[in-house]
């Protein structure tokens, strides 16, 4: 084979070196593409870094906002004072608490009234003293509620007249409060004596029992029904009206017999069997002096009214005044036998 001459070589030789330059050629666009690579992936970077600022502040601003409706607008304004268009709102609850002493709490007298005297008239033994001195407990825990029901009712209608007045009141709510409580404090100061030797329910109910167990007596003043405590010295003033002395009288003063379907006159308050006073006035509206004993009280058919728990009274008198009769009638049967 023919060797090759230099033209030849001479000719190859570009080639060649164009093959050798072929490498670093290659490399230097590696190192190009590597400086481009770079770069973006710290565009990435950059861009990662900044969508993380971004939900910072976003959680930054809605925490503000969270703080912000946290806040109560009225706070600021503070308790204002009262007009006289709320002051009538005050009266309604006054109202409202005298009602509920009404309606509610005031007719359970009676019950535990009605409970005593049949206790007292039928049953006997300690077992049965040991009962009414629990109902008389009873019956002054029912007074003491009643008490501050009043309580409520009268504070509620001085603030209800300061607003009425004029007078500043922002605090109703705190006001309200100290006041009852004082008034209920001021009450629970006071001896046995001074809280119901008055009270016309407690004198009503003592009166009922002493009546049964006690028959044609009068019941002695009612602060001798209630032991003296420290405190009671400074009220035995010769000015206190003392509730007792008389003796219940159940009979008409016209027909003399125990009162039927009592009238009550509401100005002389002497109570008369109904048709016996409507034939003493002639049912013609005239006005005729009250048939009572001493009593010059000039009344008319519209100065009475019906008396229904005058009648019950009326009507358990006669019952035990009959069974007294009997018992009577049966001693005097065995003294002859």
């Amino acid at each position: 084979m023919p060797t090759a001459g230099p033209s030849r070589r001479r000719r190859r030789d570009p080639s060649e070196d164009g093959i050798e330059e072929d490498v670093p050629s290659q490399r230097i666009d590696d190192v190009v593409d590597e400086e481009e690579e770079q770069p973006r992936r710290g565009a990435k970077a950059v861009k990662v870094e900044k969508n993380k600022v971004k939900r910072k502040v976003s959680e930054n601003g809605n925490a503000d906002e969270d703080d912000d409706a946290d806040i109560d607008p009225l706070e600021e304004l503070g308790d204002q004072p009262l007009d006289k268009a709320q002051a009538q709102k005050i009266h309604g609850y006054a109202q409202d608490w005298d009602m509920i002493r009404k309606s509610r709490h005031v007719h359970f007298y009676g019950v535990v009234k009605d409970v005593a005297t049949s206790l007292a008239e039928f049953a006997e033994g300690d077992k049965a003293e040991k009962v009414l001195v629990d109902l008389d407990n009873l019956m002054r825990s029912l007074l003491d509620t009643e008490t501050e029901l009043v309580c409520h009712t009268k504070a509620l209608q001085e603030l209800h007249q300061k607003v009425v007045r004029g007078e500043e009141i922002t605090d109703i709510v705190d006001r309200y409060d100290v006041e009852v409580e004082k008034k209920i404090s001021g009450y629970k100061e006071k001896t046995s004596r001074q809280k119901y030797a008055k009270a016309d329910e407690y004198a009503s109910y003592k009166q009922a029992i002493f009546e049964v167990q006690n028959p044609g007596t009068a019941m002695p003043p009612l602060t001798d029904l209630i032991p003296r405590e420290d405190g009671d010295e400074s009220d035995d003033d010769d000015d206190d009206v003392q509730v007792g002395g008389v003796t219940q009288d159940y009979k008409c003063p016209l027909s003399l017999t125990i009162l039927v379907d009592p009238l009550t006159s509401r100005l002389c308050h002497h109570s008369y069997s109904a048709a016996s006073i409507r034939e003493y006035l002639n049912i013609r509206g005239g006005r005729k002096q009250c048939p009572a004993a001493g009593c010059h009280q000039m009344i008319s058919l519209g100065d009475l009214v019906q008396d229904k728990e005058l009648a019950k009274k009326a009507k358990d008198a006669a019952r035990r005044e009959r069974m007294r009769e009997e018992d009577s009638d049966e001693d005097e049967g065995e003294v002859i036998e």
